[in-house]
């Protein structure tokens, strides 16, 4: 190969001149440039003057994973379909953002200072009991969701532009009357029909199948006798508690580790401020030129005419609430500051006490240290047993005896199916026995790993787990004879329904206009009686006098009695029985009274529709003339999901 290149190198013209093209190229664009082409790895999304950084989408990101999280639970979250939904969601509306701000950038749509603070001060979010803004309430909601104060009246500047801009696009929208009006025709119309019931549990049919009608049934319904899918697990559960107990860290190593740490167990200095804000620093100077020797903020407001001052509770000096303050949060005990700015206006701050650093006594924190070195040491151990694991998997050794070798726990089905059931229709699924494994997650696994082949290894919270299926029983017709009780029992009452429809049928075959339901209902008491309606084609009540009767209502019976004329008759299906149905009056809709309202319902549905449809377009448009460009790898490494 050496050889071969040599000869290339030396005798070939062609090459020669790429090389002399290469060298060229270098000195004009720089080898950086041609080698890895100018992306900014900490840029995610580039458009125009607008950026949005790496750091950025990892922030949402993450604060959408935590919620994902809350509500399905930590296992749910590692499924990589879902963090690549998750993620493309979450750039999907950063990338809209940045077009947005291009776009109203270009108009010349800009958002004041001033605006951000009213938009921020007026979220009821950020009161206290007394419906007034407070710094503390602020502080801690941008703390759960992972925001500073400068990202968070960004994202307000950000939202408040797009209303700007986007909401003159939707806010006109008119939906045009013809179709209002063929809209609540539609779903406002009413109509009334005379029914009479027929149960299939008053019907009276022979009381025991024969032997060939007990064969139909089960043939006919097969699934319904048909035992699922079982099989034969064996699994290795390896959970941080089990291989590192807090019971086996000795009191020596406990007492070390809280002197090495000592710092982490030091709280320290907090004070207790209160602030006044103001919109201006000419107010606040103002203000503060009232104060006299000994006056506290409480007197000085009062002196001011204004609200009296908010109270910021006790905090350290690197408490995020005061952060912003700077040195005003620093001066010593009940001196005013002078006005500091913040991205909420600006503040008169007092310090009215402070607590002196304070060191936890060993006995206090004795079983927590205890526990955090065992976290600690688990974190090490339970790596180290499942790589283990894995090995001796992969060496064939049994699960069995690769649980003995790792510390881990086994555990074997015989026979499950996909409900966590044995096939006597009891649980075996034990959650304590997986430290916490979820059963969804556990039978999910189980019935997606193919026969005689175990799983990967698999994490959730308390640790790892593998499994392999040793065997798989298909689904298997239960025997008939066994079956019988069953199957009797499921024919009697197909057999009623039968009947129940017989009945109806042969009602309604001799129903003539002359003859009333209510005459056959006092001739037949298998039979009942009643007026069904004014209801609409969704089977509601458009009235508060009128309750609909459910158990003569069913979607066939609606469906029919919508398409049907004054003085048809019908026949429908209906759970526990047939109903049968004269139609006898149809009643217009009409925009007056209670219904009144329904079209105004209608109207303001159609046009917040018709808005959404129209901002939506529009978005289209803005994203064709405002392209951006995504870094897809720095976006990929994000939360380790491929794109």
């Amino acid at each position: 190969m050496i050889q071969w290149f040599k000869d290339v190198t030396t005798d070939s013209i062609v090459f020669k001149g790429f090389m002399v093209l290469m060298v060229l190229s270098f000195g004009i664009w720089g080898i950086g440039d041609v080698i890895t082409p100018g992306v900014d790895p900490n840029v995610a999304i580039q458009g125009g003057r607008f950026e949005v950084r790496a750091n950025e989408v990892q922030r949402q990101f993450s604060v959408q994973m935590d919620r994902m999280r809350d509500t399905l639970g930590p296992e749910a979250v590692n499924d990589p379909s879902l963090k690549k939904m998750v993620l493309d969601n979450t750039v999907e509306e950063m990338k809209q953002t940045a077009v947005t701000n291009m776009a109203a950038v270009e108009l010349g749509i800009s958002v004041t200072k001033d605006r951000v603070r009213e938009n921020v001060m007026a979220q009821s979010v950020f009161h206290d009991e007394t419906g007034k803004f407070s710094q503390f309430k602020f502080a801690e909601v941008l703390n759960q969701n992972q925001l500073t104060e400068s990202m968070f009246t960004k994202l307000v500047e950000d939202d408040l532009r797009q209303r700007v801009f986007m909401g003159s696009v939707g806010e006109n929208a008119t939906a045009p009357k013809t179709l209002l009006e063929k809209l609540f025709a539609y779903r406002a119309e009413t109509r009334v029909a005379d029914t009479l019931l027929v149960p299939s549990d008053a019907m009276v049919v022979a009381d025991k199948p024969t032997d060939e009608q007990i064969k139909k049934t089960y043939d006919d319904n097969i699934n319904t006798f048909t035992a699922p899918e079982y099989r034969t697990v064996s699994a290795v559960v390896l959970t941080r508690a089990d291989l590192v107990p807090p019971e086996s860290i000795d009191d020596t190593a406990v007492r070390a580790f809280y002197d090495e740490n000592i710092n982490s167990y030091r709280t320290p200095e907090t004070r207790k401020l209160s602030q006044l804000i103001f919109e201006t620093k000419e107010k606040a100077e103002a203000a503060r030129a009232l104060m006299s020797p000994g006056d506290d903020l409480a007197k000085l407001a009062a002196k001011a005419k204004i609200d009296a001052p908010v109270d910021l509770g006790e905090r350290g000096l690197n408490d995020p609430v005061i952060l912003p303050l700077g040195d005003a949060a620093k001066l010593p005990l009940n001196e005013i500051s002078q006005p500091v700015e913040t991205d909420l206006g600006w503040h008169l701050v007092q310090t009215t006490s402070i607590l002196a650093e304070r060191t936890t006594p060993f006995e206090e924190v004795r079983f927590k240290v205890r526990k955090t070195i065992a976290d600690d040491k688990s974190n090490d151990a339970i790596y180290d047993a499942s790589e283990k694991l894995e090995d001796e998997v992969a060496a064939g050794t049994s699960l069995a005896e690769a649980a003995k070798a790792t510390g881990g726990r086994f555990v074997k089905f015989d026979a499950i199916d996909r409900k966590g059931l044995n096939p006597y229709g009891s649980p075996v699924y034990d959650a304590g026995q997986f430290g916490g494994v979820k059963q969804d997650s556990f039978m999910a696994t189980v019935f997606a790993t193919a026969a005689g082949t175990e799983s990967k290894l698999l994490d959730f919270e308390g640790g790892f787990y593998l499994l392999k299926v040793e065997a798989v029983t298909p689904p298997t017709p239960k025997p008939m004879e066994a079956m019988r009780p069953e199957i009797a029992k499921m024919w009697l009452s197909q057999e009623k329904v039968l009947a129940a429809k017989s009945v109806a049928e042969k009602i309604a075959a001799d129903l003539s206009p002359t003859v009333t339901l209510t005459s056959i209902a006092d001739k037949d008491k298998r039979l009942s009686y009643a007026k069904l309606g004014p209801l609409t084609r969704f089977g509601e009540s458009l009235s508060r006098d009128y309750v609909v009767d459910s158990k003569r209502v069913g979607p066939e019976m609606l469906t029919k009695m919508f398409a049907a004329k004054v003085g048809d008759s019908l026949v429908t299906p209906v759970q526990g029985g047939y109903v049968v149905a004269r139609l006898k009056d149809i009643i217009p809709a009409k925009v007056d009274g209670e219904m009144a309202q329904g079209m105004a319902q209608i109207e303001q549905a159609t046009r917040t529709a018709m808005s959404q449809d129209l901002v939506q377009q529009f978005s289209n448009a803005l994203s064709k003339r405002y392209p951006v460009t995504l870094n897809t790898k720095a976006i990929s490494d994000i939360g380790g999901v491929a794109k």
